[in-house]
């Protein structure tokens, strides 16, 4: 079931694109997601248009064929909480159906083990024809005990008991002395097991509800452009393909209720077996006592005259009354026992029956996934050029885009994942899909202050998708799309850029995930337009702790060359998860002349 929900997570699509601002080239992206003032000429069309035109910076032919992005957004802790259940919880959960086969093992027995009702009997079978003096194969120990001491007490005076019931009388307190052993041990085992599966399915019950409002969306983004910027009239082309998709898990009460039912269960058996082990305890130390009664018994030979001394008569006399009194007490606790085990043999609950535990069925879960994802394919042309107004001169530009848009929501239940989404991936998309086709525009401005600290100082603003859109997926649910305002700075030299960028709008996520308020910084340092070194920082403003490192290079001879970026939250390799909960990398070719 997790490898179908994975794959339907990477087919199904959604886009990030539309919401967070980001860009899809390595430069901005190791750069902390600066670009407005700052992006170079081939990524223009993704950050800012007005670029285009702004003061050339010796390129007059950008190209990007292609560009890759995969990336994550954990931002609230799913793979996190996952990973502390796997490591406390999951695991017992696993080996709590090894539990389950052990317990029920103890209780009902298999082809190696009695059943623990077959115990019980060994020891308090009655004799199906008691006071004969015979001894009966369907007896148990402490009847075949009874009969022995009723024979032994039944001698004639001055006789010794005959041997065989003294051998009778041995030989089952022997036996009851293992079988008591026996039936502790299998009580044991009823009780630890109960117990262990107790904590399991507590931990569970309170773990559970952690994976509730943690939603967790993953992305793939393509794109290729092509530039010619130039401060009279900038031109460029860009397309793009974003997809995204991000799913929910949404633990509902009614499941809990059940693991709360299996939890009265085991309690409720633990206390049984817990009860029935005391009063085994105390039927061990009657045995104990009894079996010292047995080997005290008088010997003729320590006895001038032997059996005929009347001394010898009356110590058999008054042993033969300690051992009815003994075998009396056992007897006594044999059925207090007996009663305490039955209730553990017969226990019946909401998942045990007959003192068998079944564990809960997967088909009665209603805890469901909510999957959601969009992709966007997009081609736009950017214009840009150069205006002066009051005397100053400052770059304008525009792009509009064509869309083509594809919605996906579904809701699974994890009890009937497999038959929901089944084999046939393309049909189960294409049934839960809805298409549009639609355009939108990106505005921005940019304007240049040459010879400032040795370097030229850019400013920026641009808004992204001007114009707001509302999506609504086959089940009703809206998705919106809407404007999104963001200005930027940059200090550039020969051998260097300095950036930084803020988010004005705060942009809500397509459905899942967080809003977004980036404030983002750079750096790159440029050798001889041959190696490029870049760092940078990234903040959401919107939400605590999502500080964001980023770096990358770029080996660039003679304008052609290859770039990879990465970024990661600033954490411990031992935090691994938390590490990802914001990453992703970044790889591109590019030209530039």
């Amino acid at each position: 079931m997790n490898r179908s929900l994975l794959a339907l997570a990477i087919l199904a699509a959604g886009t990030a694109s539309a919401t967070p601002f980001t860009g899809n080239d390595t430069r901005s992206n190791a750069m902390g997601n600066t670009g407005v003032a700052s992006s170079p000429s081939y990524a223009a069309g993704q950050f800012n248009p007005a670029l285009l035109a702004a003061s050339p910076d010796n390129v007059n032919f950008g190209l990007t064929l292609p560009s890759a992005k995969v990336y994550i957004d954990d931002s609230l802790g799913l793979i996190e909480h996952g990973r502390d259940f796997y490591d406390s919880t999951y695991e017992d959960f696993e080996n709590s159906a090894d539990a389950a086969t052990e317990l029920n093992i103890a209780i009902t027995g298999s082809d190696t083990e009695l059943p623990l009702t077959d115990v019980i009997e060994l020891i308090t079978a009655p004799d199906p024809t008691p006071n004969d003096g015979n001894y009966d194969p369907e007896a148990g120990n402490i009847a075949n005990i009874q009969t022995a001491i009723q024979n032994i007490q039944n001698t004639p005076n001055g006789q010794s008991p005959d041997q065989a019931d003294i051998d009778a009388l041995n030989n089952n307190s022997d036996e009851l002395v293992t079988n008591s052993a026996t039936l502790d041990s299998k009580i044991n085992v009823v009780n630890s097991t109960s117990v262990t599966m107790n904590t399991t399915f507590g931990n569970m019950r309170t773990q559970l509800p952690g994976f509730n409002d943690k939603p967790l969306m993953a992305g793939l983004d393509l794109g290729a452009a092509f530039a010619l910027p130039r401060t009279g009239l900038g031109l460029g082309l860009s397309i793009n393909n974003s997809t995204v998709a991000g799913f929910s898990v949404d633990v509902v009460d009614s499941d809990l209720t059940l693991l709360g039912q299996a939890l009265d269960d085991l309690e409720g058996v633990s206390a049984e077996a817990t009860d029935a082990s005391g009063e085994l305890v105390t039927l061990s130390g009657d045995t104990q006592s009894l079996t010292t009664v047995i080997a005290n018994q008088p010997d003729p030979n320590d006895y001038t005259g032997g059996e005929t001394n009347p001394q010898y008569q009356s110590d058999l006399q008054d042993w033969a009354n300690d051992l009815d009194a003994a075998a009396q007490t056992v007897d006594n606790q044999s059925t207090v026992v007996e009663t305490e085990l039955n209730d553990v043999t017969n226990y019946n609950g909401n998942f045990f029956t007959n003192g068998t535990f079944n564990e809960p069925d997967p088909q009665d879960l209603e805890t469901s996934v909510e999957i959601v994802g969009a992709n966007i394919a997009e081609v736009g042309i950017s214009v840009a050029r150069e205006f002066e107004y009051m005397g100053e001169t400052f770059a304008a530009g525009v792009t509009p885009k064509l869309q083509s848009i594809t919605v996906f929501e579904d809701t699974i239940l994890l009890s009937n994942a497999e038959n929901e989404f089944g084999e046939d991936v393309a049909t189960y998309i294409e049934s839960n899909r809805t298409d549009y086709f639609t355009g939108n525009i990106d505005v921005g401005v940019a304007k240049d202050w040459p010879d400032v600290l040795r370097g030229n100082v850019r400013a920026g603003l641009v808004i992204k998708d001007l114009i707001p859109q509302t999506f609504e997926t086959k089940s009703g649910a809206e998705l919106s799309i809407g404007p999104k305002m963001r200005i930027g700075g940059a200090h550039m030299t020969r051998w260097s850029t300095l950036s930084v960028d803020l988010d004005i709008t705060e942009n809500d996520p397509l459905k899942y995930g967080v809003p977004t308020r980036y404030l983002g910084l750079g750096g790159e340092f440029n050798a001889w337009n041959w190696l490029k070194l870049r760092a940078g920082y990234r903040n959401n403003l919107s939400v605590s702790d999502s500080h964001v490192i980023s770096t990358g290079f770029g080996i660039t001879p003679f304008g052609v060359g290859l770039d990879l970026s990465g970024w990661f939250k600033p954490k411990s390799f031992d935090d691994w998860d938390q590490m990802i909960q914001d990453a992703g990398v970044v790889a591109q070719f590019s030209m530039e002349f």
